[in-house]
């Protein structure tokens, strides 16, 4: 028992490490997007191409590479990813052109597809159904560190460099977490590989069906806003870059650290359906906030909610999903889940760019708010059922 607890406390650290310089890189290109805007000359499309292509690729990939994890170590898996990741950013970074900034940064988001569907499998698999809220939510807390630091080290860098600064200095953490990672796990005894399975279809059910749809549609929501937040507030609310960045920074901060409270609050209450949609409509209206009042103070705590409830939250709603799945089957069903429910949201900003030229950016953002309250009502109609 003592032997597993400690193997619990070694495994969520190293696994928080690599979901930080992971998933941040997701976070350091929207604060950039204005500078990217102007040093190109584009328009909210070609923006939008730039984030859908990093993202796009690196999401639909994720259910082959769940399968990686029958020919080798999850650890080794995950160090690669990353590292594929930071040497193609970096030389992403270097383009001299927007065509090749966009197929460096498709090339650099294949590496993002190991990390997800592993990750969260092998945290369902430490931690029982009574820590599994808490556990996925201190994972998630410690890996926003970087969704926190990487908009504030873009605006702090763009303030004196270019945008190509901050896309360099993340690279570079990537490749000496990875390096870290990799010298580190080799010595431990106890390795994350899978044995004595056979290969399977994913696993569906109508509920599984259900939440799929759900939060795919939020997704949508989600990937929109994230992507554009900054440029909104440069364009219809008159912010720097630097203090747009700011903004964002702020934004994931909250989502950050209330992730804890609410897994928490998902454990006692014993379920995770309520606490997921009164999120998704929580959100919704923080979006609705954002676009109506230009009150500062209004603004700010419009924003941190948005924290809150729109990047917080979503991340718990995994939970929810995972009690759907027997855990002999969640290495490929997470896989393909992960790819659809993220490969869609990925053609968000492309969507969002392309709407932005047509119907002005700020009615774009006005779509977003019935989208969540639709993602919500969708959820009600899905069972909630206990892990196996």
């Amino acid at each position: 028992m003592k032997s597993q607890r400690s193997l619990r406390w070694f495994i969520l650290p190293m696994f928080m490490v690599a979901h930080a310089v992971n998933d941040g890189f997701g976070w350091i290109i929207p604060p950039l997007l204005p500078a990217v805007r102007e040093h190109f000359h584009l328009s909210y499309t070609e923006m939008g191409a730039f984030f859908t292509a990093f993202r796009f690729f690196g999401n639909i990939f994720q259910a082959p590479a769940a399968y990686l994890v029958y020919f080798a170590p999850v650890s080794s898996i995950l160090v690669c990813g990353l590292l594929w990741s930071s040497v193609w950013m970096f030389l992403a970074s270097l383009s001299p052109s927007y065509g090749v900034l966009v197929w460096l940064s498709a090339i650099s988001g294949l590496g993002r597809s190991t990390y997800h569907p592993l990750a969260v499998t092998m945290l369902s698999r430490v931690f029982g159904r009574e820590g599994l809220g808490r556990a996925m939510a201190l994972h998630l807390s410690g890996s926003s560190a970087g969704m926190v630091i990487g908009p504030f080290l873009a605006g702090l860098l763009l303030s004196r460099y270019s945008w190509r600064l901050p896309i360099q200095t993340w690279s570079a953490l990537g490749v000496l977490a990875g390096l870290s990672l990799f010298f580190f796990l080799k010595h431990q005894k106890q390795e994350l590989h899978v044995k004595g399975k056979t290969l399977r279809w994913p696993f569906l059910s109508r509920p599984l069906g259900i939440y799929l749809v759900a939060v795919s549609t939020w997704g949508l929501a989600q990937g929109g806003l994230m992507a554009f937040l900054p440029l909104f507030l440069v364009d219809y609310r008159n912010f720097s870059t630097g203090k747009a960045a700011a903004a964002f920074g702020i934004m994931a901060f909250s989502g950050a650290i209330c992730r804890p409270f609410l897994g928490a609050l998902m454990d006692r209450m014993g379920r995770r359906k309520p606490v997921v949609i009164g999120g998704f409509i929580l959100a919704g209206l923080s979006i609705l906030a954002v676009i109506t009042f230009e009150t500062p103070w209004i603004l700010y705590l419009s924003i941190i909610l948005l924290g809150i409830f729109g990047s917080g939250h979503s991340g718990l709603a995994d939970t929810f999903m995972i009690e759907m799945i027997p855990s002999h089957r969640r290495e490929e069903t997470l896989g393909f889940i992960y790819t659809v429910r993220m490969g869609i949201a990925s053609l968000s900003p492309l969507f969002m760019g392309f709407a932005s030229e047509r119907i002005s950016l700020y009615n774009s953002f006005l779509i977003l708010v019935p989208v969540a309250g639709f993602a919500a009502l969708l959820l009600l109609l899905a069972e909630e059922r206990p892990m196996e």
